[in-house]
C-alpha cells in the first residue's frame, strides 16, 4: 500500500501541534541508511520491551513508530511490524507468557497498522 500523507497529516499524533513535529513532518516516504535502521530497530524492541506508558499498554512502542511514520521513515514503521508479529509467534506457543501481554502486542500491531495504513499478516 501507497503512503498517504493526506492521512498522515490527519493522523491523531500525540503532539502533532508542537512546532517541532510540524518541520518534521514528511509527505513522502524517506530514504533510510542500513545503519541507521538497525539502530532504531534496536531502540523500538527495547521500547516494547520496556512495556511503558499507561498501564504498560506499548505506547512509548507506538509513539516510536508513529514518530517514524510522520517523518517519513515508514520502513522502521514496517520493521517494528515485522518485530511484533514475531513477538505474537512467540507468545502463542508459549504458555507460560501472560496472555495480557500477547493481547497488548495484537493491539499494539493494530494501532501501528492504522498509522501506517498498511496491514501484516499476524
Amino acid at each position: 500500500m501507497r503512503f498517504n500523507s493526506s492521512i498522515a497529516r490527519e493522523m491523531t499524533m500525540i503532539k502533532k501541534d508542537a512546532p517541532i513535529m510540524q518541520e518534521l513532518f514528511q509527505d513522502k516516504e524517506i530514504a533510510v541508511s542500513p545503519e541507521r535502521r538497525a539502530m532504531l530497530g534496536q531502540k523500538g524492541r527495547r521500547l516494547y520491551a520496556k512495556y511503558c506508558g499507561t498501564d504498560g499498554r506499548g505506547i512509548c512502542a507506538e509513539s516510536f513508530a508513529e514518530y517514524h511514520i510522520w517523518r517519513g521513515e515508514l520502513v522502521v514503521a514496517r520493521d517494528m511490524l515485522e518485530f511484533l508479529s514475531a513477538q505474537i509467534a512467540v507468545l502463542r506457543q508459549n504458555e507460560d507468557m501472560l496472555n495480557e501481554k500477547l493481547l497488548m502486542t495484537e493491539r499494539l500491531i493494530e494501532r501501528i497498522q492504522a498509522l501506517l495504513g498498511e496491514t501484516i499478516a499476524v
